[in-house]
């Protein structure tokens, strides 16, 4: 509960969120944005995980949610990254925000979460 409680005041002061959580074992994940179509995540700690069979990526964007798992599915061990496309027509823009989720779909639990904020350009 205090966990919701500090990521609730993160939100409202406009600061990124994060959150690495699984059953038993923390994971380490950084997702960063390369450009307006492309994804980073680095794993940095934890168990590898399995991307696009056991553990999937979701991106919400304009209240939509996608679903952007790589196929066939990819194992990402520690001290590893993968880039990821964003799907067809969509496009992170200067100023938009979008959270990412990455879910243990086995276990119905979310194992990593971050809110994107892309900075305006000047």
């Amino acid at each position: 509960m205090g966990l919701l409680v500090l990521m609730g005041v993160a939100v409202l002061f406009g600061g990124s969120t994060e959150r690495a959580l699984k059953s038993g074992t923390f994971t380490q994940l950084d997702v960063q944005i390369l450009d307006s179509k492309t994804l980073k995540i680095e794993h940095n700690g934890g168990d590898p995980l399995t991307f696009g069979e056991s553990t999937s990526i979701y991106l919400q964007h304009n209240g939509i949610e996608y679903e952007i798992s790589p196929d066939p599915p990819v194992v990402l061990e520690v001290a590893n990254n993968m880039k990821l496309s964003l799907p067809e027509g969509v496009e992170l823009k200067n100023g938009d925000s979008a959270i990412i989720l990455i879910k243990n779909e086995r276990k119905n639990k979310t194992i990593y979460r971050k809110e994107l904020i892309l900075n305006p350009s000047d």
